[in-house]
């Protein structure tokens, strides 16, 4: 088990995990009395989700990190550290500075990439309002970016993707969750789609098809009719029926 899935899929079993937790207590048994109570631990997270996910080497060298200062320091010494947002994709560890400069010493946050969309970069961070959740961040407060060389695992993927939760399906977020679920929709004869281009991409054809398994589940109402519950935007129930498989 390793690669960008594998670590995008660690992280998406925490989203909504609040504080003291798990990560915490982890960080504090791997580094003896370094870090005690309830300390910021945005980057404990993302090298817990390495660590669990195979990635240790790929994003943290094999070490453990949780002053974001230090682990950008060690993407640029590894000669893997982008300033701004150019060229960011999914699997990227991001660096914020909420002052809005680009100097290492003045970061302040950090997470992980799962996807772009124009301007839109698409996160899941811990420790922001002391929970772990999905965030949308835009270009004027990233200080930078690291780019993991992710070993990709021969292992074949088992398991369905984690309910993603409502706040991700927005119009143009791209995914390959969302290029899973269209093939799943198809699968169940749940085809609305008017082209199969963009697969990858939330779109009308994406609300009009997950209605329809909506409505195959016994749930009534349309895409027309926004709080009904065959609206299009997916739940929990349903999607856990719908079984999207990892990729």
């Amino acid at each position: 088990m390793s690669g960008i899935e594998d670590m995008i899929n660690q992280a998406e079993l925490d989203l909504g995990l609040g504080e003291p937790n798990k990560i915490q207590k982890w960080y504090r048994d791997k580094n003896g009395s370094a870090f005690s109570g309830n300390f910021p631990w945005c980057d404990a997270s993302i090298t817990y989700w390495a660590w669990h996910s195979g990635n240790q080497n790929a994003v943290t060298y094999g070490g453990y990190y949780a002053l974001t200062t230090a682990h950008a320091h060690a993407f640029k010494n590894h000669s893997q550290w982008h300033k701004d947002v150019a060229g960011i994709q999914r699997g990227d560890i991001v660096f914020f500075d909420w002052g809005g400069t680009d100097l290492k010493a003045k970061i302040d946050h950090v997470g992980l990439v799962t996807g772009v969309s124009g301007s839109n970069i698409y996160t899941i961070e811990g420790n922001f309002d002391d929970k772990c959740d999905r965030h949308t961040r835009r270009s004027d407060v990233i200080a930078g970016y690291g780019r993991p060389s992710y070993v990709h695992s021969t292992e074949p993927r088992t398991g369905f993707v984690t309910f993603p939760g409502k706040s991700f399906f927005v119009m143009g977020r791209k995914s390959p969750i969302i290029a899973a679920m269209h093939a799943r929709l198809v699968a169940v004869d749940c085809d609305r789609y008017e082209t199969q281009t963009n697969k990858d991409t939330w779109g009308t054809g994406d609300l009009k098809s997950y209605s329809a398994w909506q409505q195959k589940l016994g749930f009534h109402g349309s895409v027309t009719q926004p709080g009904s519950d065959a609206d299009g935007i997916p739940g929990a129930e349903t999607w856990d029926k719908l079984k999207v498989p990892r990729t």
